[in-house]
């Protein structure tokens, strides 16, 4: 008995490591922050956070001495100091804080993009290999066919026309399935290669959403939402950097104080109050050859908040057309899987039989039907998949905290 439970025990162990040595679905996509521009990005808002761009009060502190007639006795001594405004202060923290917003978003940038190229990997590497199923027995159906009609030559009712676009179907299906090998092997290198690992690709179909959960998702999804994508975030920031840019440049133009000082000349004949000075300097404002750069900044901000206005109404744009388009597509692919239901083979078959004697040809006829609707169902999700993953690209919320595995049909947290 203990034998039993030890062997037992060992098989599940080696059923578990066997496990284990998979490529899933959830880390390949939870490894996505591990992307080399992604890690760049993080790197450099690293390097941002540790940097101190404020001002100091002080911007200038000088020191003089200088001797009155050569006599060491009669030395003078003055203090400047140049100060920074309060309001430069002010802005230049505003500029630092924008800065790195701006680079925290496009650290979320760089990762949306990574996700959706990940994401996009293994949607294809799902349903190619799907639809390479339905292929293969496509195959052999029409192999079948081609030996049938072949064998049915000295019939009366033998028609070479249907042999020759049976050869050449079958010729034309051989090429597709060399072809999708060819696609899926590509993608599941370039999926490993990404991975850093030569483990074989394992996905639990049971695990995927269905079409009716993509609906339910999508239709969870307010089509008014205010757009979230990372790379309107950015433009945001930049506009702010370019409209801080042009209010700190302006204000070198004003009206400001330029220095403080206090002035000491040593005169044994003299008192303190007559020796001691204190000194004031203004930056009068005339025309400046800063005006140019004020320009230039101007423009910057034009050009910037154009920017932002067009990406918010392209992918406002995209947004609405690829919703329509997965609305269009779920009701064509539900469309397909309801011809499919009402004309499955084996049910046909069984009416036919009932009332005549099946021939061989009507059976592949019929089977033929069947995965033709099959292969139009899989490249009909397949088609689905694609544009559901692209929408939650375009409004944001493939990279939206806590990330989720928007492939799974609980919508599992990959992180926070």
């Amino acid at each position: 008995m203990k034998i039993i439970f030890l062997i037992c025990g060992l098989l599940l162990t080696h059923l578990e490591s066997a496990g284990q040595n998979n490529l899933t679905l959830f880390s390949f996509l939870s490894n996505a922050d591990k992307e080399e521009f992604v890690s760049f990005q993080r790197q450099k808002l690293y390097y941002f956070n540790s940097l101190s761009y404020d001002l100091p009060f002080i911007e200038k502190l000088e020191f003089r001495t200088e001797t009155n007639d050569f006599h060491l006795r009669n030395q003078e001594y003055l203090i400047r100091v140049t100060p920074n405004s309060f309001k430069n202060i002010k802005a230049q923290k505003q500029y630092q804080q924008s800065i790195q917003y701006m680079t925290e978003m496009e650290l979320e940038t760089a990762l949306n993009t990574a996700l959706k190229e990940r994401y996009d990997l293994m949607v294809n590497f799902i349903y190619l290999k799907e639809i390479l199923e339905v292929k293969n027995k496509q195959n052999k159906l029409l192999n079948d066919k081609v030996i049938l009609l072949k064998r049915s030559v000295a019939l009366i009712n033998f028609d070479v026309i249907e042999l020759i676009e049976a050869t050449h179907e079958a010729h034309e299906n051989l090429r597709d399935i060399k072809e999708l090998e060819n696609s899926i092997f590509t993608v599941e290198r370039t999926i490993q290669r990404m991975q850093k690992s030569d483990k074989p690709i394992s996905v639990k179909m049971e695990l995927l959403p269905s079409i009716k959960d993509l609906k339910s998702i999508i239709a969870a999804i307010d089509p008014n939402i205010q757009m979230k994508h990372p790379s309107l975030e950015v433009h945001s920031a930049q506009l702010y950097n370019n409209m801080l840019e042009h209010e700190m440049e302006s204000s070198k133009s004003k009206f400001s104080v330029g220095y403080v000082q206090a002035k000491y000349g040593y005169d044994s004949n003299e008192s303190f109050r007559e020796v001691f000075s204190l000194g004031i300097g203004f930056d009068v404002p005339l025309k400046r050859s800063s005006s140019t750069e004020l320009n230039n900044l101007k423009i910057d901000i034009l050009e910037t908040q154009s920017q932002f206005k067009s990406l918010i109404f392209n992918l406002n744009k995209k947004a609405f057309a690829l919703r329509q388009k997965l609305n269009n597509q779920i009701e064509n692919y539900e469309l397909i899987a309801l011809q499919l239901e009402q004309g499955q083979a084996e049910f046909v078959l069984k009416e036919y039989q009932k009332i005549a004697e099946t021939s061989p040809h009507a059976l592949l006829k019929l089977r033929e039907n069947t995965l033709k609707l099959e292969l139009l169902l899989y490249e009909s999700q397949y088609q689905i998949m694609l544009t559901y993953i692209n929408y939650l690209d375009i409004i944001g919320l493939l990279s939206e905290k806590p990330l989720k595995n928007y492939l799974s049909n609980n919508l599992a947290v990959l992180s926070n």
